[in-house]
């Protein structure tokens, strides 16, 4: 006898939500007794799928949130029209991952990339703080400058007309007087980031950038909520001043912010109030909502500045206490978010499986190791771009795509042979043809945030590493990559609101270096195609490029090896070549431009450390550093003039 299988029995589609025991099996054609205990409809539907009830109540609780602003909003227009009408605003969707049509968008501004901003600040705040009440914005001087009220009225108005769509973490309605109130340092934070592009007085950034970056450093002791603390931090890093002749404090900055972060319990948003000195209340969902959402923007700034720096950053995985956490995190923040926070992830998993398989002189056997790495995280990028869902993400992949394939410049014996380089010319100009399509959308690159110049700057350093190649020379086409190489300079023209910035330096180097004979080639003219910067992971290539600029065009740099210097500071400047023999890496010098005389004074073993006092790049941003690192080999000492 043949037996047929088992029928599922059917259930209700409110039985189902609810995963109750369902008795509409029986008769489909009557309720089931629950439905009518409770008197309830009662249908049966096999597409039905049951819905997550804590995403359902925190998406109406944003929708409420959203609403209630509105209002506020609508009744503050009717009583006092407040000049900005801005995509940043609170909009009419009601999931973050949702994003507005550019026919929904008010394209009065330029921009075609805005997130539905829900009011990131500290749950209870009154309202009145929120709104900065009907007063006309006051005066406010810092040190020697003084911004009038219309000024900072104009200010507020551009930075949240232009900038506030890349970072959106303040509320629009928030006017500058309830900003100064709630911290000061947060208010000048605003000021100096849209002072990029102010034409009315285009002195103001220069005059403020000293003292906001001591408002940053002081902020760690400041009486006012951390909550805008970590919000000022947050810009000063996304959008940072060019430093002129002062340190680079970024890097620093970044691991202050972090630490600001989880000493007040935003990385455990379901336990920050442990972590108050007064007991408060459990955090609403909503709430939690916003502390997550800020926790992740401090996480991924913080990991960009580590990648930016040449340093392997800290995973999210290590700064949650659990997995379970973890998740949570994703679960309430925007799936945005969740998708960047993924490809930093990926990107600093990547960086420690590169360091642990080592850089500094590789075997053939390692070089192949290495291949099969970047493959497997590059599979990782593939997985996440499945889940891409607004334009804003294609960016953040792209440059995690960007990021990996980097790695492979420091491969010698395989660089070819391993087929690299099509994808990294495909890759780069695709980061190439995203930024070109942001500027003509914006009108402008001024505003663009620190993760934008530095994809640009990676991109056309490998581009143009390939196409001063003699493999790109004879066997690629190399048409489109030429291209977006000086599509590039272009857009750094547009990026540029100093002339000490990083677009303005990369305006220089890409050209010098495009029209030198001499870069990236042996003293011999014959191709030099290793990397001599090799421990500074996805930076090195850009900094080895810096090198290959300076030995030619910046001779007169002086330079110094652990307090000892050349004789003639006119020729100072020895070409720093390094030749990978047998798997040990040494360092030459060119002997047309040794020392007067070809004596170094106190020339001893090269222990650690090579100092280049920085006249030109110490503006460089993220190239500023002072000091290149190098473990100790005496096989660097044996080969100095």
């Amino acid at each position: 006898m043949e037996v047929l299988p088992k029928k599922g029995k059917k259930a209700c589609t409110m039985c189902r939500q609810q995963k109750a025991r369902c008795d509409v099996w029986r008769d489909e054609t009557v309720p089931c007794s629950r439905c009518r205990k409770r008197n309830l409809e009662c249908t049966i539907d096999d597409s039905f799928t049951r819905e997550h009830k804590r995403r359902r109540y925190i998406a109406l609780e944003h929708e409420n949130e959203q609403w209630r602003q509105q209002l506020q909003t609508s009744q503050q227009l009717n009583a006092d029209p407040v000049p900005i009408a801005l995509s940043t605003a609170t909009t009419d969707v009601v999931m973050p991952a949702v994003l507005k049509s550019d026919s929904q968008l008010d394209d009065s501004q330029g921009f075609s990339v805005a997130y539905p901003q829900y009011h990131l600040a500290p749950a209870g705040s009154p309202p009145g703080s929120t709104m900065g009440g009907n007063d006309p914005t006051k005066p406010r001087s810092l040190k020697s400058v003084t911004v009038t009220g219309p000024e900072i009225d104009d200010l507020y108005q551009l930075f949240f007309g232009h900038y506030a769509s890349f970072l959106p973490i303040l509320d629009v309605q928030t006017k500058p007087n309830a900003y100064y109130a709630q911290s000061q340092f947060l208010f000048w934070a605003v000021i100096g980031v849209s002072s990029r592009s102010y034409s009315r007085n285009p002195t103001l950034q220069t005059a403020l950038a000293k003292e906001v970056t001591e408002m940053a450093l002081l902020s760690v002791v400041s009486t006012c909520a951390p909550w805008y603390t970590i919000q000022g931090l947050l810009l000063l890093l996304t959008w940072p001043f060019p430093k002129e002749n002062r340190p680079d404090v970024t890097f620093p900055l970044s691991g202050m912010l972090l630490h600001i972060a989880m000493q007040h319990g935003f990385h455990i948003p379901m336990s920050s109030h442990e972590f108050s000195r007064v007991k408060t209340p459990v955090s609403s969902d909503l709430d939690m909502v916003r502390r997550s959402e800020l926790w992740a923007h401090c996480v991924l700034v913080y990991q960009r500045s580590c990648v930016i720096k040449g340093q392997s950053p800290r995973n999210l995985v290590s700064l949650a206490h659990d997995a379970i956490q973890r998740q949570v995190l994703f679960d309430k923040i925007a799936p945005h978010l969740v998708q960047k926070l993924r490809c930093q992830e990926v990107v600093g998993k990547c960086s420690e499986a590169v360091m642990e398989n080592g850089v500094r002189a590789m075997s053939l056997d390692q070089e192949l190791a290495l291949d099969v790495l970047l493959r497997k995280f590059e599979g990782e990028v593939d997985d996440i771009a499945l889940q891409a869902v607004i334009d804003d993400e294609r960016y953040h992949l792209i440059l995690c795509r960007m990021a990996i394939q980097s790695f492979h410049f420091y491969k010698n014996q395989t660089l070819v042979s391993s087929g690299c380089l099509p994808r990294l010319i495909a890759t780069a100009s695709n980061l190439i043809d995203y930024v070109q399509a942001l500027a003509d959308r914006m009108g402008s690159l001024f505003m663009a945030p620190v993760q934008i110049s530095f994809g640009l700057l990676l991109a056309s350093i490998s581009l143009l590493r390939i196409l001063k190649s003699d493999y790109a020379t004879s066997k690629l086409d190399t048409s489109r990559a030429q291209a977006s190489f000086f599509a590039t300079i272009n857009l750094a023209k547009q990026m540029s609101t100093d002339r000490s910035d990083t677009p303005a330096k990369m305006i220089t180097v890409l050209n010098q270096l495009w029209n030198s004979s001499k870069a990236f080639r042996k003293a011999d003219g014959s191709e030099y195609t290793t990397l001599r910067i090799r421990s500074r992971l996805i930076l090195s290539q850009i900094l080895d490029a810096v090198w290959w600029w300076r030995d030619e065009y910046d001779p007169n740099a002086r330079t110094r090896i652990q307090g000892t210097e050349y004789v003639d500071g006119a020729s100072s400047q020895p070409n720093m070549l390094s030749d990978i023999e047998a798997g040990r890496t040494t360092m030459g010098t060119d002997p047309a431009r040794e020392p007067a005389g070809g004596i170094l004074h106190n020339a001893g073993p090269l222990q650690g450390e090579f100092q280049i006092n920085e006249d030109y790049f110490t503006n460089f941003e993220w190239l500023s550093d002072a000091i290149f690192s190098f473990p100790p080999d005496s096989s660097l000492a044996n080969n100095l003039p």
